[in-house]
């Protein structure tokens, strides 16, 4: 998989894209908003005796240690900022490189590309309100990705859409509603052909209503259906895995001389398959709070618990969920060391569900991490 030319090829049909849906004379108004190099080095450990069926070598451990380097280059560019409309492109690409150890048969050097591009488009619609449309894609390569508990989400190309409607207030309230899609393919080299069945295309919409001021509260709910083209049911007359998934959630967000937002989710998932069935709640916190010597503190917690209908004896593939009902912690100190340039301390946890369902893998680590601006 060259994971970097499919970026290119998402890259050139966004600003293919882009340049469609800008007017005549509008190249004047392409201006840069922000652009950021970022660099950092972690230590991490790991632990967790797991067997992740998506790695053939059988060399898991109860505990694993990783030193990462990482370099990383992300930005935004107003292609049209008018009153009337506007169009905006956003791009994001990393590398980080494993030093691990703890394992019996041979120490690992896992290699990992990330790269997203995102793009979107503004309309206001009168007195009604804004029509916003979004599109990306994106994609992740790995190479020498370990077996447990050191996890590495494999390999894979993404694309997505939304359409959104934001309401003017009436009675200040905010309503607003947006349809979804996004189609996932994980790539599956020779050994690894099981990295099919992780393969997905989504269809959702969801709702939603903002009101207050200086605070607000948000509260939604949404609806998605999917599809795993590659995973079956074991039923003639209905072959193909599909799931129905329902959320419901609110939001409380603060905006002041800090910032600090609350949230809370509760996601019923419903297939025709029963093994990935299962309900989970998550709690959200984010907070950002400037400090004394120029220093700041940055907080984003999600706590997810999770309990599956159906227990079964057997692994269950749960695609994508690593990440959809992990718990996260961050806790990041930034202060600025040069003109331009900013200088962290980051210290994470996450417990996450592996590639098998109902088995979870913990992560720790440090970091230190430098963002250089070149604009400031």
């Amino acid at each position: 998989m060259r994971t970097g030319h499919g970026l290119g090829a998402i890259l050139r049909a966004s600003l293919l894209v882009a340049g469609l849906l800008l007017p005549v004379g509008a190249g004047a108004q392409v201006t840069w908003q922000d652009l950021v190099f970022t660099g950092g080095i972690s230590a991490e450990g790991y632990r967790g005796n797991l067997a992740a069926v998506t790695v053939p070598a059988v060399d898991s451990t109860d505990a694993a240690s990783a030193a990462v380097g990482e370099m990383g280059v992300r930005g935004s560019v107003s292609l049209l900022n008018r009153r009337e409309r506007g169009a905006f492109l956003r791009f994001d690409a990393g590398l980080r490189q494993f030093v691990a150890g703890g394992f019996q048969v041979r120490d690992y050097a896992p290699r990992e590309w990330v790269g997203r591009v995102d793009l979107s488009y503004r309309e206001t619609l009168g007195s009604l309100g804004e029509l916003w449309v979004f599109g990306g894609g994106g994609g992740r390569r790995v190479q020498d990705r370990p077996p447990m508990p050191l996890y590495i989400q494999p390999g894979y190309l993404t694309a997505d859409g939304r359409v959104r409607l934001q309401l003017y207030p009436m009675r200040g309230i905010h309503l607003d509603g947006q349809l979804f899609g996004e189609f996932a393919d994980y790539r599956s080299p020779r050994p690894t052909p099981q990295l099919d069945l992780l393969d997905r295309e989504v269809l959702g919409v969801e709702v939603g209503a903002t009101w207050g001021s200086p605070w607000t509260i948000r509260v939604h709910s949404g609806f998605r259906a999917t599809g795993y083209r590659n995973q079956g049911t074991f039923d003639p007359a209905d072959p193909f895995r599909r799931d129905k998934t329902l959320n419901l959630g609110a939001t409380w967000t603060l905006r002041s001389s800090f910032f600090a937002q609350a949230g809370v989710e509760g996601t019923l998932n419903r297939s025709n398959s029963s093994r990935p069935e299962y309900d989970a709640i998550s709690l959200r916190a984010v907070m950002s709070v400037p400090l004394p010597q120029e220093l700041s503190v940055n907080l984003f917690a999600v706590l997810t618990t999770k309990r599956y209908v159906t227990k079964t004896d057997f692994a269950r593939l749960v695609p994508g969920e690593e990440a959809d009902n992990a718990s996260v912690v961050y806790l990041e100190v930034v202060r600025p060391l040069f003109v331009n340039l900013d200088g962290a301390v980051r210290f994470a946890w996450n417990r996450a569900e592996t590639d098998i369902g109902d088995s979870y893998f913990e992560r720790f680590g440090a970091t230190f991490l430098v963002r250089f601006r070149p604009w400031d």
